[in-house]
């Protein structure tokens, strides 16, 4: 599978994002094939032809759509005649600068097992955010000294505006600096779903008390951590079935299940479909 890395020298300086208008960007390697990436990506399209999967979601393009992808994550993209913006960054250009290795993991479109990775925005919603990825433009083409630090202002004004649309979109909390707990979770659920599956392991690695765990997650998304953790290890299994040719066996011993009958009821209960099934209906 093809992997998209991040260079962080195509200026000649290094600049851990980028950020272009699709329609001046003649190179940009829409993959029609399965891929992943190395870094966080968003796609505002303005308009847009064409269809994108993404995880298990697959949705047709409509006008003002904005798209969200994680490093690591496998998707298709089957677009033409695309109009808008283009951003992708290493979360080490934010996370260092405020002190906050978490702060991608509280944005709500990120890691985000429950809902789709995409939505519509209104168009003076995005008059506003255009405005911002403009200027962004500008400090890229006109690079200073100082020129990191506004572009960083005016990123964490963007991703921080998207979170609060897309919460209030999806239902979902738009309160990025609660309990650190939920943010930690999150991390540690990206970084080791493939092979815990059980709330006590997460607990014990995150030093908190289950009861308190499954409260706080509770309040903040209507979910126990170990529904939380069933939908991220659903979704990695149904990555698998479309991404990869593993048979349920392999697929089994990578997410670490005992054997394959175990994951394929796990998979039935949550999805109401059989493994097989699923990967010959996509």
């Amino acid at each position: 599978m093809r992997i998209f890395k991040f260079d962080s020298k195509k200026y000649g300086f290094e600049l851990m994002m980028d950020l272009h208008r699709f329609e001046t960007n003649p190179n940009l390697d829409f993959e029609p094939e399965p891929h992943t990436i190395d870094f966080y990506e968003i796609m505002f399209l303005e308009e847009s032809k064409g269809v994108i999967e993404l995880n298990d979601y697959k949705t047709k393009l409509r006008p003002m759509t904005i798209l969200f992808a994680s490093p690591h994550q496998k998707k298709r993209n089957n677009i033409t005649n695309a109009r808008g913006f283009h951003l992708v960054f290493k979360d080490d250009f934010l996370a260092n600068f405020f002190s906050d290795k978490l702060f991608v993991h509280r944005l709500q479109y990120f890691y985000n097992a429950t809902k789709p990775q995409y939505f519509q925005i209104a168009p003076s919603e995005y008059e506003l955010i255009k405005r911002c990825l403009n200027e962004i433009n500008t400090e890229i083409e006109n690079y200073t000294s100082d020129s990191k630090h506004i572009i960083r202002s005016l990123l964490y004004f963007v991703l921080s505006k998207l979170n609060r649309l897309y919460s209030k979109q999806y239902g979902l909390s738009t309160d990025t600096q609660g309990n650190t707990e939920i943010y930690t979770f999150k991390e540690a659920l990206e970084n080791n779903i493939r092979s815990m599956h059980k709330v006590d392991a997460y607990a014990s690695l995150l030093n908190v008390d289950r009861n308190k765990l499954n409260r706080i997650l509770k309040s903040y998304n209507g979910l126990t951590a170990q529904q939380i953790i069933h939908h991220r290890l659903l979704q990695e299994i149904k990555t698998e079935l479309l991404y990869t040719d593993q048979t349920i066996s392999e697929i089994a011993n990578t997410l670490n299940f005992s054997e394959a009958n175990n994951l394929s009821r796990f998979f039935v209960k949550l999805a109401d479909i059989s493994p097989s099934d699923f990967r010959k209906a996509k």
